[in-house]
């Protein structure tokens, strides 16, 4: 069925703009890599404590990635390394990769612009990895070029699941070269060399794929994010079964050529839906058929001409009442006729009855469509601010909007990697759920405004999306609630959990980019410093920097903790929130 495949064509999109999203998430999350000052210096010198401090075991872990090249202005690798997850050590480079670390390709020359990034899918002999290569440039960010930050993930099928789960996608990927491909993934690969074989400038898909040969591109934006050509059908659909339907399609790789083959998985309910849709259109065809073909023949059987004058008098009075009679007593023809009409008016009574039946059903699902889109509305709600929904929903456009002083909080549950490693996922999911939830009470409580989470880590602001002077005490109170309520929650080894909380103040520019997956998101350097005092913390503590303590030591009890290096900022003062002071 049409409505069928389009379904399973749309499926299919949204696997691809997961992985599309999953490029442009690992190329931005080492945009700090490039522009770190200590990063800068150590393609430079080459610094050993540079890696003893910073390229440690932990990162590869938590950030789940198998390769680090850091790569001087002349192409040559300062560090390069692989990581094996299994042994908690760092192993050689993945095959493949060393061919293609050289200017002009993966590294990046002193001629280079300062926000070039080549990101995207580069397939190696271990299998496809997520690789990201980014000039370092210092803070600043503009330059000038030092050499080329390097840092790439192998995708998985676990890495592949992670991406399919929570947008509850069923996704199997192969290579294009893979000479073991099933028969179904085989089959589509030839419909979609076919497809391609239209007369344009695009070579076809290989039955098997050799790995190409790499142009430089290095001010190329991800070929990977780029979307297919217009007006060219780039998804296969094949039925899998009565039950199950399969959408096929091509992710490209970071030089733009065909790469790995997605296949997405549907349920087939739009085609059981439409064949009980027929089977009961038939039956209902046949069943009105035979009714009003008996009720023709009966009364052209049982017509009597002396008695139908009479009969028609009686059906004139009748009029539009179908709970009137025809009364004709007797024993013949015309009498079992006049049983047929009052049958007949019967059917006509009991008609009108399901028609009034139907349109309270009507009604009724005039109402549910109504609760529907309350519900919708509610939901748009939960991600989106108030005013900011009603923008959306009035007019599509760019909401960006600059607020010159609001309070940010980060939060982080410390120690909870490793203890992620030993729950099941839905025991996780559970416990970050019961978290969070009342994290989102407590804002809600003191008139904060939820931004996001991010695996164990909570953000929210105050001062926005309507400005209000109290936001930084709001935040404060929070902060101390939420380590509070956070003790209720009692690891596997029966220790209570402990955040680590950073707070600051400063100007940002807050609103929705996008088309699709709206999400209200801010920038600014307050940003990144109050996501610093954060990760700069301690377990158990509240750290704030000394804007947000100018606004709060009236009211709350701080202890001093000195000057903290920060990361792209240098030493800055920072404060521990240890209480709010009891009014006098």
């Amino acid at each position: 069925m049409a409505a069928e495949a389009q379904d399973t064509r749309r499926t299919a999109q949204v696997a691809l703009n997961l992985f599309h999203q999953a490029t442009r998430d690992f190329n931005a999350r080492w945009t700090d890599w490039s522009q770190w000052d200590d990063a800068h210096a150590f393609v430079q010198d080459g610094n050993q404590d540079f890696v003893r401090s910073n390229l440690v075991a932990e990162l590869f872990d938590i950030a789940r990635i198998d390769l680090a090249v850091f790569a001087d202005v002349d192409g040559t690798p300062v560090f390069s390394t692989g990581y094996d997850h299994a042994l908690k050590r760092r192993a050689p480079l993945p095959r493949g990769v060393a061919e293609r670390l050289r200017v002009g390709d993966l590294l990046f020359g002193r001629d280079a612009p300062p926000n070039a990034v080549r990101g995207g899918i580069v397939l190696l002999p271990d299998g496809p990895m997520l690789l990201c290569s980014q000039p370092s440039v210092g803070s600043a960010g503009r330059g000038p070029v030092a050499g080329t930050v390097t840092f790439g993930r192998f995708l998985t099928d676990a890495e592949i699941q992670r991406l399919a789960v929570p947008a509850g996608l069923s996704l199997a990927v192969r290579r294009l070269d893979d000479p073991d491909l099933p028969v179904d993934f085989r089959e589509a690969r030839g419909a979609l060399a076919d497809s391609a074989a239209a007369p344009d400038d695009r070579a076809p898909l290989p039955d098997r794929a050799p790995l190409p040969d790499r142009a430089p591109l290095p001010d190329r934006a991800p070929l990977s994010d780029r979307a297919p050509q217009s007006g060219r059908d780039t998804t296969v659909v094949r039925p899998l079964s009565d039950d199950r339907i399969a959408g096929y399609t091509v992710l490209h790789d970071i030089d733009g050529r065909p790469a790995l083959l997605v296949r997405v998985d549907n349920d087939r309910a739009i085609l059981r839906m439409g064949n009980d849709t027929l089977r009961y259109l038939v039956l209902v065809t046949v069943l009105v058929g035979l009714v009003f073909g008996g009720v023709t023949l009966l009364l052209l059987e049982k017509l009597v001409l002396y008695r139908l004058a009479r009969l028609s008098r009686e059906v004139t009075a009748i009029g539009g009442d179908p709970s009137a009679r025809v009364a004709m007593p007797g024993n013949d023809e015309l009498s079992r006729l006049t049983g047929s009409i009052n049958g007949m008016l019967s059917a006509l009574e009991a008609n009108a009855r399901r028609q009034s039946q139907q349109k309270a059903a009507l009604e009724q699902a005039k109402a549910a469509a109504e609760r529907a889109h309350e519900r919708s509305d509610r939901l748009l709600l939960n991600i989106l601010p108030r005013s900011i929904a009603e923008q959306l929903k009035e007019h599509e456009q760019l909401i960006a909007e600059h607020f010159e002083e609001v309070t940010i909080l980060f939060a982080d549950i410390a120690g909870f990697t490793p203890l992620a490693a030993r729950f099941n996922p839905t025991e996780l999911v559970g416990l970050l759920n019961r978290m969070f939830s009342s994290f989102d009470q407590l804002a809600e409580q003191h008139g904060l405004e939820k931004i996001k989470t991010i695996g164990d880590a909570y953000m929210v602001v105050g001062g926005l999306p309507v400005h209000h002077a109290d936001h930084a005490r709001a935040i404060a109170r929070m902060a101390l609630a939420m380590a509070d309520t956070v003790r209720r929650f009692v690891a596997d080894d029966g220790e209570p959990f402990q955040l680590r909380i950073g707070i600051n103040t400063g100007p940002v520019i807050a609103g929705v980019i996008g088309k699709k997956k709206f999400s209200y998101d801010l920038w600014g350097d307050a940003v990144n410093v109050a996501s610093r005092m954060e990760s700069s913390g301690e377990p158990g503590r509240i750290q704030v920097s000394e804007a947000s303590h100018a606004l709060l030591r009236g009211d709350f009890v701080f202890e001093e903790r000195g000057l903290v290096t920060i990361k792209g900022k240098g030493a800055m003062k920072t404060y521990w929130l240890v209480g709010e002071k009891t009014p006098q």
